[in-house]
């Protein structure tokens, strides 16, 4: 019965925290995936109801899992493999202690970019990069990845918050900061997204690469907000950038 109570608590938390890609400053205890978990669960929600549930049993994470397919939760099995090692561990009964959790796993130099955005990014924008009507705007065709070199990293460093228009389609919607994730691996997927369904005919021809040294020197800025990047696109689109 406490199970039950407890699973039916999470789900509660996470339908009353529903939204769409809502952005949150929680963070959660470093170990291995922790960037997966940040990149499937806050696609969707505030991650406060992780934190609520923090203590449950590794039984009670897969039951929730297995009630938010209801919800549309479309994982491949390995992730979901991953996504519970974590949350069974460090959000389990007994999560290690803070020393003895250390840092994330390291980020090997050379990154697979299709990898990362398989991970991150394909719950929102799709494997095909469309997006999903409405509600997330594609990347396939879409000018704003080129309005700078440093612009899209910018996004996944920071986020992006307001309203914007993607080939003739509006949309309202907030992309949270995945800046859980490594310098090598934000160059990876912004080049892949790049290079991936025809975009690569949208790049201009004296745009260099972004290189994890430059999203280095981008994550050193302190307090950049998803709306001060929104401005920055408003900007760059009112200087002609990219048309």
């Amino acid at each position: 019965m406490r199970g039950t109570s407890l699973i039916a608590g999470a789900v509660g938390i996470m339908l009353f925290a529903a939204g769409p890609c809502i952005a949150d400053n929680l963070e959660l205890p470093p170990g291995p995936n922790r960037a997966l978990v940040y990149g499937q669960c806050r696609t969707c929600h505030d991650l406060q109801y992780l934190k609520e549930s923090a203590g449950i049993t590794r039984d009670d994470w897969d039951q929730i899992l297995i009630s938010m397919r209801q919800y549309g939760l479309r994982i491949p099995q390995d992730q979901r493999d991953k996504i519970l090692d974590y949350l069974g561990t460090y959000l389990g009964p007994k999560p290690p202690p803070a020393a003895a959790a250390g840092a994330p796993e390291a980020t090997p130099e050379k990154v697979d970019g299709a990898a990362v955005y398989n991970e991150q990014c394909v719950a929102c924008h799709q494997q095909n990069g469309e997006g999903v009507a409405e509600q997330f705007p594609p990347l396939k065709g879409n000018r704003d990845i080129f309005l700078s070199r440093e612009f899209a990293a910018r996004v996944v460093l920071f986020g992006l918050k307001g309203k914007i228009d993607v080939n003739g389609r509006a949309f309202d919607a907030e992309m949270p900061p995945l800046d859980v994730l490594s310098d090598q691996q934000i160059a990876a997927v912004v080049a892949y997204v790049r290079g991936a369904w025809g975009n690569d005919k949208l790049r201009p021809k004296d745009m260099a690469p972004i290189d994890a040294a430059t999203v280095k020197t981008l994550r050193q800025q302190k307090d950049v907000s998803a709306d001060q990047v929104y401005a920055q696109r408003r900007q760059l689109k009112g200087n002609g950038a990219n048309k």
